[in-house]
This record gives structure tokens, C-alpha cells and sequence, in this order.
């Protein structure tokens, strides 16, 4: 993977975009007003840096850059004092203790999870985990450098931490009851109708499944508990029944709370 910059860059744009390569060990390549088309080698993806902004291009044809996503129309909701189901399920986990939890995403993705996360819990401490490096790179990019128009917005971006791992390897490495709770969020089963932000990543996520290694895992290192996304007739929820369900009575999708004290 490269970085470069957009075609009509400032001095200063380059100068970042070289110290950004630089920080993660990825190789430099100067523009020189040269079409994308033109800096791709074999199927290695670019990154291509302008104000404030990186854009991952996988191909000639799929890029994708940062952006609130669903996030944002979901942070209207709570502005406006309505449910958000994933907000609902961390709080059946939390309690009077939701002010100060440690939330692990373990399938961070574009991050907008995470996003509806950090600005509903704004004192909680959120970690993201996204095993493509594209991606990964975009989002954790995005954290640091996009601003909202509403300073909370922005400021609940900066609150989180992305890291490029793999669940199941950074889980493993944790302690006992080290963290308050995960979060999975695992490509479905059974695929809904492909929503128009994923189309540009197609062919290029990490598609983690839930297993009974990884419930255990979860079990382990969860102190409070932990919540996985999925479809209600999913196999997951019917070899590993959660103790609670929340989402709408109509939904597609919803969440399935596992409360450490209630399993066997």
C-alpha cells in the first residue's frame, strides 16, 4: 500500500502526507499530477491524502473515504430523545456504571458504531478493532481528522481508538475481566440488501465469524458482558441463546445481550 496526495496538493499536504507514511511504514510516492490509474501496482491499494481528508482507492473503480454514515441520522434520534437499540443494549449491561466502562467494537469497520457509542457514553472508554488495513486506515484516519459541525460530535470521534487487529488475536491476548464489554458486529449470515456505503468496500472486509471459541473468549475477558448484532433466526443466537434481545419488533437486525452473571 501507498500514500500520495491529491494532484493539486500544497506544500504542507505533502509534507504531512510523507510524515503519515513515514508513522505507519508505508511507502511514499510523489504525484507529480499523474492519474491514479498510473500509481497502481499489481492489487495493492493507495491512499490519497488532501485537507483533512484520505481517500483509500482499492481499484480504478472502488474508492472510499471517511464519513458519519448512518451515524449521523442515528445521533439525530438521540438529539431528539429517541431509542437507539445498540444504545439500549449497552445499557442493559452497564447499569448505573455506563459513565465510566471500558467498550471494546471488536468489528469496527467504517466506525459508526463506535461513533453512536463514544457520543451517547461520552465518558467511556471505546476501542475499535478493524483487521483490514484499508479500512482500518480510513476510519482510524477519520477519527482524528474529520470535524462535525457539532463539537460533541467531533470530540466523541477523537475518544476513539482504532486499532488494526483482528478480534480473536487481540482478545486473546487480554486478561481476565479486563475489559466492561464487547461488541460484535459480524458480517450476517444471511445478507440484507447491500446498503449503498458498503458497496465501495466489497471484496475487501474482514469477515470474522462468531464461533464458540470466541464466545468463550468474550466470556472470559468480558467483565459485564457482551453484545453481538445479528438477524433474530441467525445460528448464532439459536446455539448461543442470549440472556436478553433488543431491537424492534419488526427489525430485521437486532442485538443479543449476553449478561456474564446470568450465563452458565
Amino acid at each position: 500500500m501507498i500514500i500520495t496526495t491529491s494532484q493539486k496538493a500544497s506544500p504542507t499536504i505533502k509534507k504531512e502526507s510523507l510524515e503519515l507514511a513515514n508513522s505507519l511504514g508505508l511507502s511514499y510516492v510523489e504525484r507529480h499530477k499523474k492519474p491514479i490509474s498510473e500509481l497502481f501496482l499489481v492489487d495493492n491499494p493507495i491512499a490519497v491524502v488532501s485537507n483533512k481528508k484520505l481517500t483509500i482507492h482499492f481499484n480504478e473503480e472502488q474508492e472510499h473515504s471517511f464519513h458519519l454514515s448512518m451515524a449521523q441520522l442515528r445521533i439525530l434520534r438521540l438529539e431528539r430523545n429517541e431509542e437507539d437499540h445498540l444504545v439500549r443494549a449497552i445499557e442493559t449491561l452497564t447499569h448505573e456504571s455506563s459513565k465510566h466502562i471500558s467498550i471494546v467494537d471488536c468489528t469496527l469497520g467504517i466506525g459508526s458504531d463506535s461513533i453512536v457509542i463514544a457520543y451517547a457514553f461520552p465518558n467511556a472508554n471505546i476501542t475499535g478493532l478493524e483487521a483490514s488495513y484499508p479500512i482500518w486506515l480510513s476510519t482510524w484516519f477519520g477519527f482524528r481528522n474529520y470535524e462535525h459541525d457539532n463539537d460533541v460530535v467531533t470530540e466523541a470521534l477523537r475518544r476513539i481508538e482504532a486499532i488494526h487487529c483482528d478480534f480473536e488475536s487481540y482478545l486473546s491476548d487480554l486478561p481476565d475481566k479486563s475489559m466492561d464489554i464487547l461488541y460484535f458486529d459480524p458480517m450476517f449470515e444471511v445478507p440484507i440488501e447491500e446498503s449503498p456505503q458498503f458497496k465501495p468496500l466489497r471484496g475487501h472486509t474482514f469477515e470474522g465469524t462468531i464461533k464458540r471459541n470466541v464466545i468463550e473468549e468474550a466470556k472470559r475477558v468480558s467483565r459485564l458482558g457482551f453484545i453481538i448484532k445479528e438477524r433474530p433466526f441467525s445460528s448464532v443466537f439459536k446455539d448461543f441463546p442470549p440472556t436478553k434481545w433488543v431491537g424492534g419488533k419488526y427489525s430485521r437486525i437486532g442485538y443479543g445481550v449476553y449478561r456474564n452473571e446470568e450465563l452458565q
